[in-house]
């Protein structure tokens, strides 16, 4: 096992030193405004674009490159920029996280944003604010690979973005889903699907090709299953990982997750074919009539061949645990260990709450990267970043596992700033009544991504290097279910951070106050662990039997007959009213 690591960590450098030889610098002006568009083909509203069009330009690069973004915000509120999947390793301020490594944007103002490009594969780039991607402000990110390090030939790619729509803005939705007007925590399902943020979408292909199609699930909450009509797929990258190729039917693909499929054209042009992109019904809690839950794209080999008879769509889950990466990382013993239990409740203030281990997460007053920077030794003790930040602190350059237990019936795709994972075991029930992790052999090779699937009521074990000092979300992406805060942070080698990173106060503070963050301090604002300030959070709603309640308990027990007549009565209106609300969510105004 040495010299192999030996050997691929020489690889490596080898393979990094003949990129950096072509590296570029590819930089880009964005303003972040409103614009009127059609995405679905149904329904005109405002959306969010950038420089006045809508959908947004796909992005493109060569491993090596480095992509710098000056951001203006032309909203009438913050917002941000994240690069899903990237590192950061050189630049942890550009991660984009509100709140966790970055102040957000104040309206009016500009921020620039510096992606080094170090790893190949298929991104995107999106806001880490609100419910601003889901309003429109993402779009893909592909980051070709370099001859030495491109693992499959093919001949050109083909990007298919998928996606939920709304007619309402999401941002408008999201302040009425987290209030307490929606205390079952009720997430309302889209009015439409989309490919690539328009209403159609239309590939000319060439014989005796082969095309890699990349695929990016950039949907609030949206489950996709996709396959190709009259053509052999195979399965070769998740999340940026190339993986061995599978040959699969159709692929899965949860919210924030990426997979790259290869197909090869036929010698002979007799009929164009269609691109299947389902909607999966049973992650929404209810199904509209109207919603087309079957989107299509079309491939085709000549204007006017006839389309090939419609296939049957029969959905194949390939096991993320069953996939083997390309490039080989093997699994270690951790040094570390965390579990995070996911849920969702209503809590006290009547409203529905997102859960990591009973705690709802709350934005600091200083973004947690900012508090790593400047409190000293206090960095490393978990109690400097609050009560209400959900914060897990690792030593450096150890090895983390992290076991994620969901307690709720809904599944959560959770993704983890900053690394690509190692994915362990993911399956039903508690991973305490589970096999545990199976180690297959000494020199195991797991999977690695950066979104998992915890199923409802399930259970999924990752693991990673803590080799990138940095403060990383670790959250659902179910855009949903992370504004009802279900959302930790991982505080990765705050001290090793502080020796390697430089910071300038001034640099951000102005900004952060705009936003109303501070820029130094605790999560108060304070020093050391003087807390009083920190942000505070609904609780748990105390269910127990006190004494003024026993008296309750009599009276309520009289009052109980006669609620039961009532009951009966109203209980059809309440029926009425609630499908009424819910018929609303899906209204604009």
């Amino acid at each position: 096992m040495y010299f192999a690591n030996l050997l691929q960590a020489v690889s490596t450098i080898l393979g990094l030193a003949s990129v950096v030889v072509r590296s570029e610098t590819i930089e880009l002006d964005w303003d972040i405004g409103f614009v009127q568009a059609n995405p679905d083909g149904l329904y005109e509203r405002r959306v969010i674009g950038v420089n006045n069009a809508f959908p947004l330009p796909r992005l493109e690069a060569n491993m090596g490159d480095t992509l710098i973004v000056n951001a203006k915000n032309s909203l009438d509120r913050l917002t941000s920029l994240h690069g899903h999947g990237i590192s950061f390793r050189n630049n942890v301020f550009s991660d984009g996280a509100v709140s966790v490594n970055h102040c957000g944007i104040p309206p009016g103002q500009n921020f620039t944003y510096k992606l080094e490009l170090t790893e190949q594969g298929t991104y995107w780039f999106h806001s880490h604010s609100g419910g601003d991607y889901a309003d429109g402000l993402r779009t893909s990110l592909v980051v070709h690979p370099p001859n030495d390090t491109k693992h499959f030939d093919y001949d050109e790619d083909i990007v298919l973005t998928l996606s939920d729509w709304y007619h309402e803005e999401a941002y408008t939705l999201g302040k009425f889903l987290t209030s307490d007007k929606n205390p079952a925590g009720y997430e309302p399902p889209p009015n439409s699907g989309i490919i690539n943020d328009r209403p159609e979408n239309i590939y000319n292909v060439d014989t005796d090709k082969t095309y890699r199609i990349r695929l990016i699930n950039t949907s609030t909450m949206a489950v996709f299953h996709v396959k190709v009509d009259g053509h052999q797929m195979r399965l070769i990258e998740v999340d940026g990982t190339d993986v061995n190729a599978v040959e699969v039917e159709s692929v899965e693909l949860h919210p924030a997750q990426r997979m790259s499929v290869l197909i090869t054209t036929e010698s002979e042009a007799k009929f164009n074919y269609l691109i299947h992109a389902d909607m999966d019904p049973d992650y929404f809690d209810e199904v509209p009539d109207g919603l087309n839950l079957n989107l299509t794209a079309s491939l085709i080999y000549g204007e006017n061949l006839p389309s090939a008879p419609k296939e049957e769509h029969y959905w194949d889950t390939v096991e993320d645990t069953s996939l083997v990466p390309i490039e080989e990382q093997y699994y270690q013993e951790p040094s570390q260990e965390f579990t995070l239990i996911s849920d969702i409740m209503q809590l006290d203030d009547g409203a529905p709450h997102g859960l990591i281990n009973g705690v709802t997460y709350r934005m600091p007053k200083v973004p947690i990267l900012m508090t790593m920077l400047t409190t000293g030794e206090d960095a490393a003790n978990p109690l400097v970043y609050g009560p209400r930040s959900n914060a897990f602190v690792t030593d450096f350059n150890v090895t983390i596992r992290v076991i994620i237990e969901n307690v709720h019936l809904d599944a959560h795709p959770f993704h983890l700033h900053g690394h690509k994972f190692q994915i362990l075991t993911a399956g039903p029930g508690s991973f305490i009544d589970s096999n545990g992790v199976n180690i297959t052999s000494p020199d195991w090779n797991p999977v690695r991504r950066d979104v998992v699937l915890v199923p409802g009521t399930g259970h999924a074990v990752i693991q990673f290097l803590a080799d990138n000092p940095g403060a990383w979300p670790i959250h659902c992406h179910n855009n949903w279910h992370m504004m009802f805060g279900m959302f930790a942070v991982i505080v990765e080698a705050p001290l090793q951070l502080q020796k390697t990173t430089s910071y300038d106060v001034s640099t951000y503070s102005d900004q952060c106050m705009l936003n109303g963050f501070k820029a130094e301090g605790n999560a108060g604002g304070d020093t050391g662990l003087d807390l009083k300030n920190a942000p505070d959070s609904p609780t748990l709603i105390n269910y127990g039997i006190h004494a003024k309640g026993i008296v309750a308990i009599v009276f309520c027990t009289i009052a109980a007959f006669i609620g039961i007549a009532s009951t009966i009565y109203f209980s059809k209106q309440l029926s009425e009213d609630t499908a009424f609300e819910r018929r609303k969510l899906m209204q604009p105004e």
